[in-house]
Parts: C-alpha cells; structure tokens; sequence
C-alpha cells in the first residue's frame, strides 16, 4: 500500500498530519491516548498533537496471573525511556481482579493517568477510593502543577514470569514465586531530577511512611536503609519528607499527608511555615497524618478548632478533615505550637 503513495515515511506523515489536525480540531488537541504505539514513525510524527502513551507492550494488564509482574516491569523500564518526552500511560486494570491492589499500588505513583476497565457492577469502590479524589483528579504523583513536599519509592515484587529465549515468549515460572527482602535509601529518591527537590536530599532527617505497614519512623542520609520483606504479587510504598523545625523551641515537624489514600504524600497540596505555626493545604477527607517530635497547643481545620491525637512514641499526630466541596476538596490544616 505504501509503495502506492511515496513509501512508509511519506504515508505516515501525512497520516499523522491529518490525525493531528482532527484531534485539534475534534478532541480539544490532546484528547487521544495512544495505545501500543512504540514505532519510530509515532514518536517522531505523531506526538504534535498526542501527549500521552501506554508504555506497556503485552497489552493484557488483566490476564493470568503470572503475567502481572511482567505488565509492571514493562511499564517501569519502558517509562525510563519514554517519559522523557511523552507522558507515560501505565494502561487500565480492573478493580474487582485478584490483583487489583498490586496494581493500584503502581498507577498511584507512576505519574500517568488512572483509569480501569471494570465490568458493570463490578467495583471495588473502597480500592478505587484509595486511587482518586471525590472530583476524580488524582494525587500528586510528580506535581506538575504543585510544589512537591517529599519523595517517594515503591517497591513491588514482579517475580513469577520471564523470557524464554528458547520458546521466544514470555513464560511463567511458578518456582520464583518467593518473598524478597527488600532494603530502600532516601537516596534512592533522585531529588536532583527537579530543581526545587534539591534541597529536600540534603534535609538532616525524614520522616518515613510505609504504605501497606502503616509505619511512621525517622530516619537520616546516613541511617541503615528500611528494610521489609514483600510477599509474591505484593508491595510496599515508601514516603520520604523532609523534617523542618518549628518556633523557637525548634519543634520537629514533618506533613505526611492523607493516609486512606495509596499515594498520600500526594494529598498536601500546599505548606508554609510561620513561626510557631504550621499551615497545609490537604486535599480530600481522611485521617491526615503527619510526624511532629511534640504534641501541638492546638489543631484547627478550616478555621475550627479540632481534635487531634498525638503518640509520644514514635510523633505521630493524626486529625480527621473533611471534603470541602466549596474550596475543591480542599481543608486548610492549622497546627500551633
């Protein structure tokens, strides 16, 4: 067919041309996601109009099960490469699928879009919950459009399936089906990928949340790494925020964020330090958590004094906000030192 219009380089212009032209003038100019398209021809034509592109080759994210690991894997290493000019689409899951929480884990903090090909009727709401705001926008994964407040790293252990070079296939090895020990570093977090991240890998202490625990500790650039241990088809979040002190008395405080959700570090969506007072902007209703080495004098949200609880024990403070409808889910979190 090509040969007919010039050759394969002239065809795929002018069909990138004039997919590019009804996508600006039908889907308001980025409304496509572009599914399996890792060609030359597509990266070097057809990302005028097109932002955005599934990074995962065997496109059965809900297979069997040995295949999981596999979809994960691809995505990871594919983005590398791809996410260095194209946003990467780690492709959809279903929500009621025995792995539904491995693969949430991932789309929480791959930075790409959230979407899943649920079946009608067939919803884990309280999974997807964990995923998404009550507006449908998505925590922060590598803000783009907010300044970000720590770091993360997830740990997932994709062991099961590989490459046969013999049968020229991706096979399933249910003898590699085994826990990992897992050890994570804050600087595993590559802070200086963004500039304003700088300053947070040079911070004298962190405090460090564990997802799946439930964890709270502190840790420093040179404390031995957080080890865990991950079961087959499991995973294990890991947020790392900078520590900042606080008042006069230097008062260690760190905003861990939202802990219903998968990716809670996302849910701060703004921070400053005044003195003696600590204000965050968290978005969505939960229990918002943060580290702090003394209970405060008081906690407001959104203008009203609240309960809180503090433990002594390893600064965990907790309070309850709500979904503010009127400020686009957000609650204006005050604690006074």
């Amino acid at each position: 067919m090509s040969k007919d219009y010039g050759g394969r380089v002239e065809l795929a212009k002018a069909y990138y041309k004039w997919l590019s032209k009804s996508l600006s003038k039908n889907f308001n100019g980025t409304g496509l996601i572009s599914s399996m398209q890792h060609c030359n021809d597509f990266f070097f034509l057809g990302t005028e109009q097109i932002s955005m592109e599934r990074v995962d080759p065997n496109g059965d994210p809900i297979g069997v099960y040995w295949l999981q690991g596999v979809h994960m894997i691809h995505c990871a290493y594919n983005s590398l490469w791809m996410g260095q000019f194209i946003w990467p689409d780690w492709d959809m899951f279903q929500s009621d699928h025995k792995c539904a929480k491995f693969h949430a884990g991932s789309r929480a903090i791959c930075g790409g879009p959230i979407y899943v090909s649920d079946s009608l009727g067939g919803h884990d709401f309280d999974l997807l919950r964990k995923l998404v705001f009550q507006d449908s926008t998505i925590p922060n994964a590598f803000t783009l459009l907010f300044p970000p407040y720590g770091g993360v790293v997830g740990a997932f252990n994709c062991q099961g399936a590989g490459w046969d070079p013999i049968e020229r296939r991706i096979k399933g090895y249910s003898q590699c089906y085994k826990p990992l020990y897992v050890s994570v570093h804050v600087s595993n977090i590559e802070w200086e990928q963004k500039g304003e991240m700088d300053k947070m890998g040079e911070a004298d202490e962190y405090a460090v949340y564990l997802t799946e625990a439930e964890k709270l500790f502190m840790a420093t650039r040179d404390s031995d790494p957080v080890s865990v241990t991950i079961m087959p088809l499991a995973f294990e979040i890991f947020s790392f925020v900078p520590v900042m002190k606080v008042g006069f008395d230097g008062v260690k405080f760190a905003p861990v964020g939202i802990t219903d959700f998968l990716n809670c570090g996302g849910t701060v969506e703004g921070l400053v330090c005044d003195e003696s007072l600590v204000k965050i902007e968290v978005k969505e209703g939960g229990k918002f958590l943060a580290y702090s080495s003394e209970a405060p004098k008081k906690a407001c949200v959104n203008g009203q004094v609240a309960a809180f609880d503090w433990s002594e024990e390893d600064g965990r403070l907790v309070v309850e906000v709500d979904w503010c409808e009127d400020l686009g889910g957000i609650s204006n979190v005050i604690f006074v030192f």
